[in-house]
């Protein structure tokens, strides 16, 4: 029957059953629900919403919270759960709305408001966090009143009201003396303010009632480490007190917190020798830490005196004169900054920052004075920024046309040119006419072309968007001047971004760097080059080229460190990195700040990764936001920014962003207007525990089935029949790499590979290519990615495989991100067969970026896609085969 036919009679049915008004009592008591029923069915979509979270399928962990509220919506068990469950899958809008419920359901548990409290402390508005707490005390009873007292301790020390923090876990210990959740935030408390002694005793009291938890124990094992190298100096300091030991000592214990005793014995250095730049850098640096500014602020001038130009020195100056209010010492400290880093352009911007906070007066004053002193390109960058934000785009367009023509491929250069044009877009067609204007100048006295126009129109017409157009250009600029440096590295650029053709891209960028003096920017792009197609090696010789001809360039010595750890060469990947962050302490090249931490940790120098990530330049609050900002601008996949202004962001809290806190907060609202869970801000702690933990523990999953992050990160085994078995456990590790490798290469003989993802939850997508290089050798499909340019097929790298075993991957609702990617890497290229559940489908991917203090901006650069071209994101991969067998 069609379904015509089918309408008019099911019309008549629903017409009928309408008419039928009067219905027998009999039969309203048997149609009546069955109270009891309706618990079972409650009760079983809980157990089957429990099961399936742990199995890490969520949206079916969540469809059945929701079915068990359908049969008894006033139930406040299935309510917490399914609010706590889209909080943890980062739905947080619908995750209020189930904690608003809850609270309204019943007033009197603590579960509800907690759980209000995390949504906005998840948002870094600490204080409404706080607020929701403190009302909700008077309310709950006096079971709940404890877990809301350790939640507003928790909230205070985030926040770094350390003292506060400390008076509610006491409170609380008053009501559960045996609390272990107030023992570790008293241990934390004890280490925030340097005190390891009561750490460790709180520590310990933890894992007397928690011994199973490894991560406390390792963490507990990371302080007994930094307490006994302290007693070793201490004791060296007795036996032969030199200024090298009272140095070493002072840095030790800045790095355990204790800012009051680094005091003492970086002085103790220095009444030994005067002239120590680290032992008065230390000493600054401690003062400033104990909120002694006007002491910070002499020491940080004496470091200057002994080190002119010293970027950590400079860049403390100008916060310690923002934090007194003293707007005419803080303008003095930038121009000094400037002065003396003019090719800094977080400086520059920093600078330009300062002036919008001062008002319009204060830029139209900067404005109309003549550039910084410096190289000509690092004033042109300047002016173009305060000219910009002084809303004077003439002038802008001109002093960028000046700076592009110089060079159009140097890569501050093009971040200010970014920047201007995203303010005035129209201001490219301005730049574009002096471009033509200049060559039918030249054309017209017989000059032709000089050589920088034909590079710098392939610019200006990549900048416009027309892509194709651009790439004819660039060929066209090395056609005419093939000794050209800049055209080279021009149509090695796009190669690489245009063409997606990798081999031609090296071809040319190796042509950029060619000759007895290479500039800087062809060595740095070569060398990234190679490092993202799977070749360290050479990635290493060609910076250590670079590093002869400019000893100390920051972004060479950063490249330097990561092709020296892709090799793994952890301790001189971490040299190379602090060498970096000396040079450029603010790193302008986006690199080692976030991978110096990872280094030490690697190392098992976990305290001090955790310092480490916070880094020397303190936080300023404008530079903070607009620096997220500009990233997320640059990097967001999605280039309707959820369809809507971008720009309209950039300014939104111009003048209201007194402190870090305020920053952060605004950082986060910002984030969570493009809709997208993934892009967010990621506190010190969190990463802390995830890529900085110390691993080596059972590599058991948690009652989620996840793999901990301390939990040891290769496996390896053997299995019936010939077989060798490899348990990936993360992808966060920085060793993982090197892991893979030894245990491949020690399985070269095997009949087969069984290697296991299961739990895994993903980490550096570095690291899951680099893997996959392994395992399937150069040359080899290897997936889809869509990106804020379009689709990219992906190819595998690097030197060869190190094994043709044939290869099994077991997979699970948990193996997400990274690890998925592992996956569709070797089933892509044929190299493996995935066996085991359907996976999480995290298939949007993040680009991170580490922030003055520690945090990380992330924001979801892009996503993966299936084998039938449909993003994983929500889907996961599908294993052809399933069970998964038993290890």
């Amino acid at each position: 029957m069609s379904m015509l036919t089918n309408r008019p009679i099911v019309a008549v049915s629903l017409f009928l059953l309408g008419a039928v008004i009067v219905v027998p009592a009999a039969h309203v008591l048997a149609a009546a629900p069955d109270p009891a029923a309706a618990e079972k069915r409650s009760d079983d979509a809980v157990r089957q919403g429990n099961t399936a979270r742990q199995a890490g399928r969520i949206d079916e962990a969540i469809a059945h919270y929701r079915e068990a509220l359908r049969e008894q919506p006033e139930r406040y068990e299935p309510r917490i759960l399914l609010a706590d469950t889209l909080r943890r899958a980062g739905r947080l809008a619908e995750a209020k709305k189930e904690y608003d419920a809850a609270v309204s359901l019943d007033r009197s548990r603590p579960e509800g408001f907690a759980g209000q409290a995390l949504l906005l402390r998840a948002a870094y508005d600490y204080d409404g966090a706080a607020a929701i707490i403190t009302a909700a005390l008077p309310l709950v009873g006096a079971t709940g009143r404890p877990d809301l007292l350790l939640n507003l301790g928790e909230t205070r020390r985030k926040q770094g009201r350390v003292e506060d923090a400390a008076v509610l876990f006491g409170r609380v210990l008053e009501a559960r003396s045996g609390d272990p959740l107030v023992r570790a935030g008293m241990a934390r408390v004890a280490e925030d303010r340097g005190d390891l002694k009561e750490a460790l005793a709180q520590w310990d009291l933890y894992l007397e009632a928690r011994p199973g938890d490894q991560a406390a124990g390792l963490r507990r094992r990371e302080l007994l480490e930094i307490d006994a190298s302290l007693r070793a100096l201490r004791d060296a300091a007795e036996r032969s007190p030199g200024p090298a030991v009272f140095t070493e000592l002072g840095r030790l214990l800045s790095v355990a917190g204790d800012a009051a005793g680094a005091t003492t014995a970086f002085r103790s250095a220095l009444s030994l020798d005067r002239e120590s730049i680290d032992a008065r850098r230390g000493l600054a640096l401690a003062l400033a830490a104990r909120g002694d500014r006007p002491g910070a602020a002499a020491e940080f001038k004496e470091v200057l005196k002994r080190r002119p130009g010293d970027g950590v020195a400079l860049y403390n100056l100008v916060a310690l004169a923002r934090a007194d209010g003293n707007p005419a010492a803080e303008e003095r400290a930038w121009k000094d900054l400037l002065a003396a880093r003019p090719d800094d352009l977080y400086a520059s911007r920093g600078f330009v920052g300062f002036l919008e906070r001062r008002g319009p007066e204060a830029l139209s004053r900067a404005a109309g004075s003549p550039p910084p002193p410096g190289p000509s390109v690092s004033g042109l960058r300047v002016m173009a920024l305060i000219d910009a934000a002084a809303g004077r785009f003439s002038e802008a367009g001109e002093a960028l046309y000046q700076a592009l023509r110089a060079d159009p491929t140097e890569p501050w250069t093009l971040e200010v040119a970014n920047e201007v044009l995203s303010m005035q877009p129209t201001l490219l067609r301005e730049i574009g006419g002096d471009a033509q204007a200049e060559a039918a100048r030249l054309e017209q006295e017989g000059k032709g072309d000089d050589g920088a126009l034909l590079p710098l129109m392939a610019r200006l017409t990549l900048l416009a968007g027309r892509q194709s157009e651009a790439l004819i250009l660039a060929r066209r600029a090395v056609a005419a001047a093939p000794g050209s440096a800049v055209a080279h590295s021009l149509l090695g650029e796009l190669y690489q971004s245009v063409a997606r053709d990798a081999v031609r891209a090296l071809e040319e960028l190796r042509l950029a760097a060619a000759g007895d003096s290479p500039r800087m920017t062809a060595l740095a792009d070569l060398s990234l080059a190679l490092l993202r197609s799977g070749h360290p090696g050479e990635a290493e010789d060609v910076a250590r080229k670079g590093l002869l001809a400019r000893p100390g360039a920051a972004p060479l010595l950063s490249l330097l460190g990561a092709s020296l750890a892709d090799q793994g060469d952890l301790e001189g990947g971490a040299a190379a990195y602090a060498a970096a962050l000396r040079e450029d302490p603010a790193d302008n090249f986006g690199l080692a700040r976030g991978q110096y931490p990872l280094m030490l940790g690697a190392l098992g120098r976990q305290v001090e990764a955790r310092q480490a990530l916070r880094g020397e330049v303190p936080p300023i609050p404008e530079m903070l936001y607009r620096e997220a900002w500009a990233y997320a601008r640059d990097s967001y996949r999605d280039r309707t920014f959820n369809g809507q202004d971008w720009m309209a962001w950039r300014d939104h809290y111009r003048g209201a962003l007194e402190d870090p806190q305020a920053a952060y907060t605004a950082i986060a609202a910002m984030l969570a207007s493009l809709g997208d869970p993934y892009s967010r801000l990621r506190d010190p702690e969190e990463s802390a525990a995830v890529y900085l933990a110390r691993r080596g523990g059972p590599a058991r999953p948690d009652p989620l089935g996840r793999n901990p992050p301390s939990g040891q990160t290769v496996v390896t085994g053997d299995l019936p029949g010939g077989l060798g078995y490899i348990k990936i456990s993360n992808l966060a590790d920085p060793k993982v790499v090197a892991g893979i490798r030894a245990a491949l290469a020690g399985m070269r003989d095997k009949d087969g590979i069984v290697l296991d993802l299961r739990g895994n939850t993903g980490g550096f997508t570095r690291s899951a290519d680099a893997i996959g290089d392994l395992l399937a050798g150069p040359g080899k499909p290897a997936g889809v990615d869509v990106d804020g340019d379009g689709a990219i097929t992906l190819v595998t790298g690097g030197e060869g495989a190190v094994t043709a075993s044939p290869l099994v991957v077991l997979v699970d609702g948990q193996t997400g991100s990274a690890a998925e990617r592992l996956a569709r890497t070797l089933e892509t290229s044929g190299r493996a067969t995935l066996v085991g559940d359907p996976t999480h489908g995290k298939g949007l991917t993040q680009a991170s970026r580490v922030l003055q203090g520690g945090m990380t901006v992330l924001v979801s650069a892009g996503e993966m896609l299936g084998a039938d071209g449909r993003p994983l994101q929500g889907r996961g991969l599908r294993p052809r085969q399933r069970p998964a067998p038993a290890p």
